[in-house]
């Protein structure tokens, strides 16, 4: 299952989107290094994923608390429930590498990303987004 980024998952927050991007780009890399049997890729892979995902949820944590967005708490929830998966995902396939925990692994990453960033991010985006000034008459 490969996973590409399309502009209907835009934000229209461009640090936001082009992390975005970045996340997707690696995730499909992640599903191409199991698809090419170059499993001994796959710790880089993990740990730039990893590290990845860390600066980008800090990089959203950061704008909604500098705008008091009212919907911070459930989504820095959500980013603590990716990373607590995510690791367990990284202990199972560190007990040994099997394809089918890679394409487990690819596969959830693929729809958590798909729902978090149409859903959880996009309502983040709707209230952070610049909002055009109203003219007075």
């Amino acid at each position: 299952m490969s996973i590409e980024w399309s502009e209907d998952l835009a934000t229209g927050i461009a640090r936001v989107d082009e992390q975005h991007r970045e996340l997707y780009a690696n995730v499909a890399r992640l599903h191409q290094t199991m698809k090419e049997g170059r499993l001994a890729d796959l710790p880089s892979v993990l740990d730039f994923l990893q590290r990845y995902a860390l600066e980008h949820f800090a990089t959203e944590e950061r704008e909604m608390e500098s705008a008091a967005y009212p919907g911070r708490a459930d989504h820095r929830a959500a980013h603590q429930e990716f990373v607590a998966e995510f690791l367990r995902h990284r202990a199972r396939l560190a007990l040994g590498v099997s394809a089918a925990d890679v394409v487990d692994l690819s596969a959830w990453l693929g729809r958590w990303l798909r729902e978090h960033v149409r859903r959880v991010d996009g309502e983040m985006a709707r209230y952070l987004r610049p909002r055009p000034a109203r003219r007075t008459a």
